[in-house]
């Protein structure tokens, strides 16, 4: 994806992705997807802890009666196109070894490791709650490292070593070493983004 807002062109990505998933079995890319097809025809997919329903006629994403933002509908589609059932490893990567990642290294820095050091870097609490309001669990690593489960087969790991009056925090997000039979790499780069919203959006309920 192009960075939001210029994204080639939001409606001709959605086309897009909405003409492959159109040519797909919903029923089959429902099950390499890890999500539930529905006897009515549409797949529910949780996504960010809530649970959207994508029309496969159409390609629309829904989420309780309401059209979703067209962002996360293309994301949606991606990974419902993209998704090949493969089992994830429970090894963690960086994103410069997904397919590609290396080209994508300052806009993944810029998009979301930046953005989580500012929101959370001097309050790891915040983090951890944040991280659990999305159903996200510890990780083995980081101080503290939370894996939040974005989508039912893509979870991020947010790692943080939290700064003090001495040190500057340092964080990292991690991949599933199979990320890539989920969604592109330039989605991955988005995707933190998108985690840190709701996050943020958590703690002010």
């Amino acid at each position: 994806m192009k960075k939001k807002g210029s994204y080639l062109n939001l409606e001709v990505a959605f086309q897009q992705a909405a003409e492959k998933f159109a040519r797909l079995d919903p029923a089959a890319a429902a099950r390499q997807a890890g999500c539930t097809y529905h006897s009515e025809g549409c797949l529910e997919v949780p996504f960010l802890n809530q649970d959207y329903r994508v029309d496969p006629a159409s390609g629309k994403a829904y989420l309780g009666g309401s059209e979703a933002p067209l962002y996360h509908n293309i994301i949606l589609l991606h990974y419902l196109v993209t998704a090949d059932g493969t089992p994830l490893t429970g090894e963690w990567i960086s994103y410069r070894h997904l397919p590609g990642g290396e080209i994508y290294m300052e806009p993944f820095q810029r998009r979301a490791v930046i953005p989580f050091l500012q929101a959370f870097g001097y309050q790891p609490e915040l983090f951890e709650q944040a991280a659990l309001s999305l159903g996200g669990y510890r990780a083995p690593m980081g101080k503290p490292g939370m894996v939040v489960p974005v989508l039912p087969r893509v979870p991020l790991a947010f790692v943080l070593w939290p700064g003090d009056d001495e040190f500057a925090p340092t964080a990292n997000i991690l991949f599933d070493a199979r990320a890539a039979s989920y969604l592109p790499t330039e989605d991955y780069a988005h995707l933190p983004a998108l985690a840190l919203g709701a996050m943020k959006a958590s703690l002010q309920r």
